[in-house]
């Protein structure tokens, strides 16, 4: 028998059979929520990565993959305006990053490390004079920016401390930030940054010696810089205070968790060492400095740790009222200090890290199990924010074709997904569409569902749901592509 063209009525005929099979057989998925603890990034424990190289690595008990790392300004600026970035990269970052791939970044440049040479922060600075963690140039003409050397304020020390309010060392300052914002701006390793620079430990304190510290215009100076540089990467500050935060978004960093977190009559007995007095306490500064902030979780992250033993042991021997405080307040993090850098009570530690951050659920899924390549079809998809707090970094939905073999052999993403905007305890539904890849080739495949990085080589999130493949996607169906 001899074969004939298909005509353009029948092509057109064909075609429509199938968009109509298409529309008519679809797919759907309402998996359950998991109580399982999924390891995700940039939330949970965060560990100390400073002095990483220096100590042959650090112990890790219960699955932390957030490190903190002071970068010492001495290190970066080796000149004025040139920057050694590198330096970052192969001192802190990549001795983390070849241990734990998985590895995310807090980062606080500091200019005031007190006792920075018996911290091991100055493993890698040449030149002497170890406890200058701010460029010698600033010293030198013509800037010839004045400094002070104490031997101990508060009980810390020594200090090397810059004349933070010297409009010289405010315009040095301001060049640094740039320079860091661009280098480190919407670079998916970094969870957050703290925007440091000023004070003892980048703190924004000179506690013990009040007449160091920077006053409310350099404060508002250096904070307005941040926002000015700043555009993708979470930022936080240390305390609620109206010259530090402003109107700006900034997260917190309560580096007297839970002491200084939240009101003392909150709890009976109240925590340890508890101060509500000022505005170095949490809920005092939300409450009489800056009100507005109070919803600043909603953009940036709020983290804490706790570097007194009496503050490590409430972790454990008052879990419930902990895990109260990282609800109330949305904590996405805790750490460097606390109680996960000891080995046990990992099952109340697991409880705390379930508080902590986001927990994306697939709560409904629904889509053509009949699909055309080429072809726009609908796609509805449900998802509910099972934790405390949002996801502050670039994420998004994949769907993602894989054959029998267990390939991948198409991936699409859905641009109108917002995975950061999904609030603690809220469904965000999405009714949208996606186009079939084109090159992909006919016949039978999983239709498997990601929430992904925006870098290549990243991990997916793993979705609050069980039931995921080892690359963390979820498997929704079988899907016939004609």
């Amino acid at each position: 028998m001899s074969s004939r063209p298909v005509s353009g009525v029948l092509a057109v005929a064909i075609l429509a059979s199938a968009l109509g099979a298409a529309c008519a057989h679809a797919g759907s998925l309402s998996p359950a929520v998991s109580t399982q603890e999924f390891d995700n990034p940039h939330r949970g424990f965060m560990l100390w990565g400073s002095s990483y190289a220096a100590d042959g690595g650090v112990d890790n008990f219960h699955d932390a993959h957030i490190y903190h790392v002071y970068l010492p300004w001495r290190i970066i600026e080796t000149a004025d305006q040139v920057f050694d970035w590198n330096a970052v990269e192969t001192h802190y970052l990549q001795p983390i990053l070849d241990d734990d791939p998985l590895a995310t970044f807090v980062l606080r440049p500091v200019a005031d490390y007190p006792d920075s040479a018996g911290s091991q922060i100055d493993a890698h600075y040449t030149g002497g004079e170890n406890e200058r963690d701010y460029p010698k140039f600033l010293e030198q003409a013509p800037l010839s920016i004045p400094y002070a050397v104490r031997t101990q304020c508060d009980g810390d020390g020594p200090i090397r401390s810059l004349d933070y309010n010297n409009p010289a060392a405010r315009e040095q300052m301001g060049q640094f930030v740039q320079a860091l914002a661009a280098r480190f701006d919407g670079d998916p390793r970094i969870t957050a940054i703290q925007v440091g620079l000023l004070g003892f430990w980048g703190e924004w304190h000179t506690s013990g010696c009040e007449d160091l510290q920077p006053n409310a215009q350099t404060r508002s100076l250096i904070r307005d810089a941040y926002v000015a540089a700043f555009q993708s990467t979470p930022l936080q500050t240390r305390y609620a205070r109206s010259s530090d935060v402003g109107s700006a978004m900034f997260g917190f960093h309560e580096d007297y968790f839970p002491s200084f977190t939240g009101s003392c009559s909150a709890f009976s007995p109240q925590m340890p060492s508890c101060d509500d007095t000022g505005w170095w306490n949490l809920e005092y500064g939300l409450a009489h400095e800056v009100p507005a902030a109070r919803q600043n979780w909603m953009v940036n992250p709020v983290s804490g740790e706790s570097p007194n033993n009496n503050q490590k042991a409430t972790w454990t021997n008052r879990t419930a009222d902990v895990r109260k405080l990282l609800r109330d307040y949305h904590f996405s993090f805790l750490g460097p200090a606390g109680a996960h850098e000891t080995n046990g009570n990992a099952s109340k530690l697991r409880e705390l890290k379930s508080d902590l951050g986001y927990r994306l659920g697939i709560t409904q899924v629904s889509w053509p199990d009949t699909q055309v390549r080429g072809q726009q079809v609908a796609l509805q998809l449900d998802i509910t924010n099972h934790g405390s707090a949002p996801l502050y970094n670039a994420y998004h939905v994949e769907l993602h074709w894989v054959a029998a073999d267990g390939t991948t052999r198409a991936r699409t993403t859905i641009p109108d997904v917002a995975l950061g905007g999904i609030m603690p305890g809220t469904v965000q539904s999405h009714g949208t569409s996606f186009t079939v890849p084109a090159g992909l080739t006919a016949g039978s495949y999983s239709l498997r569902l990601a929430l992904a990085d925006d870098a290549p080589g990243r991990r997916n999130i793993a979705p609050q749901n069980d039931g995921q493949d080892t690359e963390r996607r979820l498997p929704l169906g079988q899907v016939q592509v004609l």
